[in-house]
C-alpha cells in the first residue's frame, strides 16, 4: 500500500524542522577548516581487539527494535512522528538541548513513549555516516563494532560509544576510517563501499579487506569506483542492498555524463554471486536528474523513500513495490540533495535479541521432488537464546489464483553439519503454478519474524511427473476401477472434495479440461465394461 508524506521543511517550524538554524552546523562535506586539519582524523582511533568470532554484520533489512537520529535534527518533525508509531525513536543530543527536543517532538504530537534521549553533544547530523556498526559474535550477542569517522569531529567519532553504553551492548573498535553513508551489508558475510575506503587508509587493499572480515567477518568486500563522479563517494547515493538476494541500482539516461560508469556497476553486481552461489537480482530506479531515490531507509516491514515532488517520485515507488512486494513504501520530501538524503540522517538500531531467520528463496522453474514437493531450508536461530517453540516454524504458501494461504511444519534437522536448519516441502502442484510463500518462527520471549519481513516470496514451480503412474478413472489409485471410484469422482465434483494431488488429473474423464456429470458417465460406463 502506497502512502506519500508530503514534508515542507520551511512550512510551520513549530511542526516540520528540516534543518537547524544553529550557526555552528557542520556540512555534510569538509569545511576548508576541517581541511586543513585532516589529521584529526587519524588521531581518534580507539582500536580494541576483535569481537569472538564467527562474526555477522548485522543488515538494515533486518529487525529493527528503534533508530537512531541526532538533535538539532536533519530531518522533518513529521518524519520523526512517523518513526515513532512503531519503534523506539533513540536521540542523540547535548544535555543543553534536551528541554528544546522535548518541546519540538511534544508539539509535533511524536508518541514520546518510543522516544529515548541519549546525551551527549555531536557536531552534525549525518547520523548514517558516523553512528554504530552491529555484529552477532561467536557467543552470539549482539555488539557494536566501532571504526573512525572519516571526518575530523570527536563529538560524532564519539556518538557510537555513548550508543552502546546506553543500550549496554559490548563495544568494540577498529582503526580504519570509514563512514555509514559509504557501506552496505547484506548480512552473510558480504558488503559494498566505493574504493574511497582505500583511498582515505594507509593500510594496503588486501589489508582493509582482512581488517574487515577480523571485525565485521566480511570475506567478500565489493570495492569499486564511484560512478557518481561527486564529491562525497558515498554508495548510498547510488546502490542499496534490498535483501540477501536483491540489489537496488539507480538508472540514468543515455544522455547522462554518468551512463557508463552506472552501467558498469549494475552489471558488476549482475555478475557478482550471492552468498548462496547465485547471481544477485538487480532492480533499478530512475534518477534521471539525480534524485536520491537509493538513499532510502529500510525499516522492518516499511521503505521510506526521499522524494523530490517531480514527474518521476511515482517511478521511484513503484520500482519499491516491485522489487520488495507486501512492504508498505512510503514517500517523504524533506530538505534532500543528490549526495544527501534521508539514509545519511537516521540508521536503525538493530532488535539485541533478535530471532533470525536466513533462506535462499526458492527459484523460478525449479523441479518438485516427485513425492514430497518443493524443498524449502531455512536456518533459525534465537539471539534471545529462550528457545525456538516447537511446532511454530512454518512455511505458509498459496498459487497464484488461490486467496487463503495453506501452511506446513518445518522440521529440525537431525544432521549434525546442519545446526538451527530446518527443512520441509511445499506440495507438488500438478500444473505449472506461480507460488507465494513466506516463513514463521516463534520463540520462547514471544517475538514472532517472517521471512521476507513482509510479503513473500514468489517461484514457478514446475508440475510435478508422479501423476504419470496414474491410470484414467482410478481416483484413488488403488489400482482398479469400480464403483469407490464412481462415489469419490461423484464428491469431487459435488463437494469438491479431493482424494489427493491426481485425483483432478485422473478424473478427467473425457479430458476437456472440465469435471462434470459427462465424467461420471463415462466413469460408470468404464467400470461396467471392463
Amino acid at each position: 500500500m502506497r502512502y506519500i508524506l508530503f514534508i515542507f521543511a520551511i512550512i510551520n517550524i513549530g511542526i516540520i524542522q528540516a534543518k537547524t538554524n544553529n550557526t555552528d552546523e557542520l556540512p555534510i562535506g569538509l569545511t576548508e577548516h576541517e581541511k586543513n586539519n585532516i589529521n584529526i582524523i587519524y588521531e581518534m582511533g580507539r582500536e580494541t581487539d576483535p569481537p569472538i568470532a564467527p562474526l555477522r554484520n548485522i543488515a538494515e533489512f533486518e529487525r529493527m527494535s528503534g533508530v537512531l537520529i541526532r538533535y538539532p535534527l536533519g530531518i522533518s518533525l513529521e518524519i520523526v512522528r512517523e518513526l515513532a508509531e512503531d519503534i523506539k525513536v533513540y536521540c542523540l543530543v547535548s544535555s543543553s538541548q534536551q528541554n528544546n527536543a522535548i518541546s519540538s517532538f511534544e508539539n509535533a504530537n511524536v508518541n514520546m513513549n518510543n522516544v529515548e534521549f541519549i546525551l551527549g553533544s555531536t557536531d552534525s547530523y549525518w547520523i548514517r555516516d558516523y553512528g554504530p556498526w552491529w555484529v552477532v559474535d561467536g557467543s552470539g550477542d549482539v555488539c557494536v563494532v566501532d571504526f573512525t569517522y572519516n571526518r575530523p569531529r570527536p563529538n560524532d567519532n564519539d556518538a557510537p560509544f555513548k550508543v552502546s553504553e546506553y543500550l549496554n551492548a559490548p563495544y568494540y573498535s577498529t582503526d580504519l576510517v570509514h563512514c555509514g553513508g559509504n557501506y552496505m551489508t547484506d548480512g552473510l558475510g558480504t558488503a559494498a563501499s566505493s574504493d574511497l575506503v582505500y583511498s582515505e587508509n594507509d593500510e594496503t587493499d588486501q589489508q582493509i579487506n582482512d581488517l574487515m572480515e577480523s571485525y565485521y567477518g566480511i570475506d567478500t568486500y565489493h570495492v569499486l569506483p564511484d560512478p557518481n563522479n561527486t564529491y562525497i563517494d558515498h554508495i548510498d547515493c547510488w546502490g542499496k542492498y534490498l535483501s540477501p538476494t536483491k540489489v537496488l541500482i539507480r538508472e540514468v539516461p543515455q544522455n547522462h555524463p554518468q551512463y557508463n560508469e552506472i552501467e558498469y556497476v549494475a552489471s558488476y553486481f549482475s555478475e557478482s554471486l550471492t552468498e548462496w552461489g547465485y547471481p544477485w537480482e538487480v532492480h533499478r530506479v530512475y534518477t534521471p536528474n539525480d534524485q536520491p531515490y537509493t538513499n532510502s531507509l529500510i525499516l522492518n516491514e516499511k521503505v521510506l523513500v526521499p522524494i523530490m515532488n517531480s514527474s518521476w517520485d511515482g517511478d521511484a515507488i513503484n520500482a519499491y513495490e516491485l522489487a520488495m512486494p507486501g512492504y508498505e513504501i512510503i514517500g517523504v520530501t524533506g530538505s534532500w540533495e543528490s549526495t544527501d538524503a534521508l539514509h545519511c540522517r537516521v540508521k536503525g538500531i538493530p532488535d539485541l535479541d533478535m530471532l533470525q531467520l536466513f533462506h535462499n528463496p526458492l527459484g523460478d522453474t525449479i523441479d518438485s521432488f516427485i513425492n514430497e514437493g518443493y524443498m524449502i531450508n531455512a536456518v533459525i536461530d534465537d539471539i534471545s537464546k529462550t528457545g525456538i517453540v516447537d511446532g511454530s516454524v512454518k512455511v505458509f504458501w498459496k498459487t497464484e489464483a488461490e486467496f487463503e494461504y495453506d501452511s506446513t511444519d518445518l522440521y529440525l534437522s537431525l544432521v549434525p553439519e546442519e545446526p538451527n536448519t530446518y527443512t520441509g516441502f511445499l506440495p507438488p502442484q500438478l500444473y505449472g503454478s506461480k507460488i507465494k510463500y513466506f516463513i514463521q518462527a516463534l520463540d520462547s520471549s514471544g517475538r514472532k519474524e517472517k521471512h521476507p519481513m513482509a510479503g513473500y516470496h514468489s517461484f514457478f514451480a514446475l508440475p510435478t511427473d508422479i501423476c504419470n503412474s496414474w491410470s484414467l478413472g482410478d481416483v484413488d489409485n488403488s489400482g482398479e476401477l469400480n464403483i469407490i471410484d464412481v462415489i469419490l469422482l461423484s464428491e469431487l465434483i459435488v463437494y469438491g472434495n479431493s482424494s489427493g494431488l491426481c485425483c483432478d488429473f485422473v478424473a478427467d474423464i473425457n479430458e476437456d479440461g472440465e469435471l462434470s456429470i459427462i465424467d461420471i458417465v463415462n466413469l460408470v460406463s468404464m467400470v461396467v465394461n471392463q
